[in-house]
C-alpha cells in the first residue's frame, strides 16, 4: 500500500484522472449496476428526459472511477500539497462545534470522495473515527481499509446493535465521529425522512447520539473543483430539536440533514453514488415535511 501511494503521487494527476475516467466508462459499458442507477435517477428526477438521466449516469461512473486513485494517493502527499488541494468553506463551523466540548458528529454522505474528506480532516489534525458495518472478505475491502488506516482514519467495524455504544466511546475519547447518513437502514430501528420526496429508511443514530451525549453535529461534503482541488463544505453546528417526543425529534433532525444533502445533489447530481439502493425500504412511517430553503441556501 505504501509503495502504491508513492507511485501514484509520482504520476501526473491528469493521467490518473484519465485512467479513472476510463475505468468508470468501462464499468458503465459493462452494465455494472446500470439498471439500479437509472431506476434511482428516474425516481429522483422524473422531470428530466431519459437522455438527461443517462448523461448524469455516465458522468457518475466517470467520477467514481476517478475517486479511487485520488483517495489512494492522499496519505503519500506532502503537507504543502494537501494544503493546496483542500479549500475550506465553513471551517469556523467545525471550530464552533468542537469548542462546545462535547464531541463532534460529522454527518456526510456518499457524495464526491467522502473517504478523501475523512482523510483530509485527519491530516489537518482532527482525529476521525468512521464506524462501518462488517463487509465480506475481499481484496478491494482490505485495500480500502488499509488506505483509511494510513490516512489516520480510525475504522471501527461494529456488529448489529453496537453502533451507539461504539460511537459514544469514540466521542468521549475526544474523537470526531464521521457518519454516513444516506445508507439504507435495515430493521425496526429505521425512520423514514424523505429524500427527493420519497421516504428512505434511515438510521436515527446522529440524532440519538447528539441527544445522549450533547455532541454537536456538523454537515460536511467534499465538492471537486475540477482542477485537482476539493472544496470542503461544513455547515453547522446543528442540534436536534428537544420537544420531548424523541421519535419525532429524530425524524425532524434527520429530515433536515437529508434536505441539506438533497440540495447539494441537485446542484451536482453526478457526484452522488446512484449505484446504491437508497430507496430499498420506504415503509409507511410518518413523513416530515421538507425543510424550507433559507435565503442563503437559495442563493447557492
Amino acid at each position: 500500500m505504501r509503495l502504491l501511494g508513492w507511485l501514484l503521487v509520482r504520476i501526473p494527476h491528469r493521467w490518473l484522472m484519465a485512467a479513472g475516467a476510463a475505468l468508470g466508462a468501462l464499468l458503465w459499458g459493462l452494465g455494472i449496476r446500470r439498471k439500479v442507477v437509472l431506476d434511482n435517477l428516474r425516481l429522483a428526477f422524473p422531470e428530466k428526459t431519459e437522455e438527461e438521466r443517462r448523461t448524469i449516469a455516465r458522468s457518475t461512473y466517470r467520477n467514481l472511477g476517478q475517486i479511487v486513485p485520488d483517495f489512494l494517493r492522499v496519505p503519500a502527499l506532502p503537507k504543502a500539497e494537501l494544503e493546496r488541494i483542500f479549500v475550506y468553506d465553513g471551517w469556523d463551523a467545525y471550530e464552533r462545534a468542537r469548542a462546545l466540548g462535547k464531541g463532534v458528529i460529522a454527518c456526510t454522505a456518499h457524495f464526491g470522495n467522502f473517504d478523501l474528506l475523512a482523510a483530509a480532516h485527519t491530516l489537518r489534525g482532527v482525529p476521525i473515527t468512521m464506524i462501518s458495518r462488517q463487509m465480506g472478505k475481499s481484496g478491494a475491502n482490505d485495500l480500502w481499509r488499509s488506505a483509511r488506516k494510513r490516512a489516520g482514519v480510525e475504522d471501527l467495524v461494529v456488529g448489529k446493535g453496537n453502533v451507539l455504544q461504539a460511537a459514544t466511546r469514540s466521542l468521549k475519547a475526544g474523537r470526531t465521529l464521521g457518519y454516513v447518513i444516506d445508507q439504507n437502514q435495515p430493521g425496526r430501528s429505521a425512520i423514514f425522512p424523505t429524500f427527493f420526496g420519497v421516504p428512505a429508511a434511515t438510521a436515527p443514530t446522529p440524532a440519538l447520539l447528539a441527544r445522549r451525549t450533547g455532541a454537536a453535529v456538523v454537515f460536511c461534503l467534499s465538492v471537486p473543483l475540477g482542477d485537482g482541488r476539493h472544496q470542503v463544505i461544513i455547515e453547522g453546528p446543528l442540534s436536534p430539536p428537544d420537544t420531548g417526543d424523541r421519535d419525532r425529534d429524530a425524524l425532524l433532525f434527520m429530515q433536515d440533514l437529508n434536505d441539506r444533502l438533497e440540495r447539494w445533489v441537485r446542484a451536482f447530481p453526478d457526484r452522488w453514488y446512484w449505484l446504491h439502493r437508497r430507496w430499498k425500504r420506504r415503509g409507511d412511517a410518518p413523513v416530515a415535511a421538507p425543510a424550507a430553503l433559507t435565503p442563503e441556501d437559495a442563493a447557492r
